[in-house]
């Protein structure tokens, strides 16, 4: 990891968020102004090439996710508008053209994230709103995408919340060996909260991730690659970063069904504050042995444990030009 690619990602206004596909050789972002943009990655010249650009929303972008590719190129945006898009790359004419396929409007609040579920649980799509809601839509027919159905939903607080600037994130478990989680970051309450159902297919909170100063921003689940533990990143308006281990509570008391409320052990076993700055994204690689986090200080750092199994800082990525931008 020694050369950093740039290029001019031609937005009129802030980009909120960049997401890779599974590949990682296409790319989207998205950018207050409410335009998403598609990029594929020449190999042959080494640069990020421009194939889409299409105003989606009426207000800002925030996020965007994409679909695994057994279903296709399928991406998922979110915006201010309180809506969430769905859009597919089809032929039209020998051509290739992204197209609006889905518009979902059933939130109170502005929809704050949005991801796909790993694809063994089908094609879902969970989101969250500024209304303390997590709701979860499944396609009816991955063959066509117009129509989706809210399977699901149910609130990350006590209640719905009535605090619309307050901040609402969630991440999907992707292994295929428990059954369907996710780790939700719930706003004012300055914790991140893992959600499983119960005997009765209810969405229930159970273990939190305690200790931030601060909103958490962005929570990320790693994926498994067959470790007997679970790994879980957040970033927090306190300027740290946090990794927590889950681990199996075999002291855990079953409850009616074989379900048990108490799961994971929850240990914090690294806290970083080295971005002295609001830390705004973590996302782990796709073995899971790497996160990368961003902030307000304009750098991106990558995290790896040590045969120690410290987790130290392999390398700073800069925002800024000069010969400091990137730093091992």
């Amino acid at each position: 990891m020694n050369q950093v690619t740039k290029f001019d990602g031609t937005h009129e206004d802030l980009i909120h968020d960049v997401a890779f596909n599974y590949y990682g050789n296409r790319l989207a972002t998205c950018s207050s102004d409410q335009k998403i943009k598609i990029w594929d990655y020449n190999e042959t010249e080494g640069i990020w090439e421009s194939n889409f650009s299409i105003k989606a929303h009426s207000c800002a972008v925030l996020k965007s996710s994409w679909a695994h590719p057994e279903y296709g190129q399928v991406l998922a945006s979110c915006s201010f508008d309180r809506s969430v898009a769905i859009w597919e790359e089809v032929y039209h004419d020998a051509v290739k053209k992204w197209v609006p396929m889905a518009t979902l409007r059933d939130g109170n609040g502005t929809v704050q994230d949005v991801e796909f579920a790993p694809n063994h649980l089908g094609l879902r799509l969970a989101i969250v709103a500024a209304d303390g809601q997590v709701r979860i839509y499944e396609a009816m027919d991955v063959t066509s995408l117009v129509h989706w159905t809210m399977i699901d939903s149910f609130p990350v607080g006590d209640g719905p919340s009535k605090d619309e600037e307050g901040n609402h994130c969630l991440s999907w478990c992707t292994s295929k060996f428990t059954a369907q989680m996710m780790v939700v970051g719930c706003a004012k309450d300055h914790v991140a909260k893992i959600f499983r159902q119960d005997h009765n297919n209810k969405w229930q909170a159970c273990e939190v991730l305690g200790g931030h100063g601060g909103v958490v921003h962005d929570v990320s689940w790693a994926p498994n690659m067959g470790r007997s533990y679970h790994l879980i990143a957040t970033a927090c308006k306190d300027g740290h970063v946090r990794i927590f281990k889950l681990t199996d509570d075999s002291q855990g008391g079953a409850l009616t069904g074989g379900w048990s409320r108490k799961m994971f052990n929850v240990t914090c076993i690294a806290d970083f504050a080295d971005h002295n700055a609001e830390v705004w994204r973590v996302e782990w690689n796709v073995t899971g042995t790497i996160l990368s986090s961003s902030g307000d200080d304009g750098k991106v750092r990558l995290w790896k444990a040590a045969y120690s199994g410290d987790w130290k800082c392999m390398s700073v990525v800069s925002a800024e030009d000069g010969p400091g931008a990137f730093q091992r």
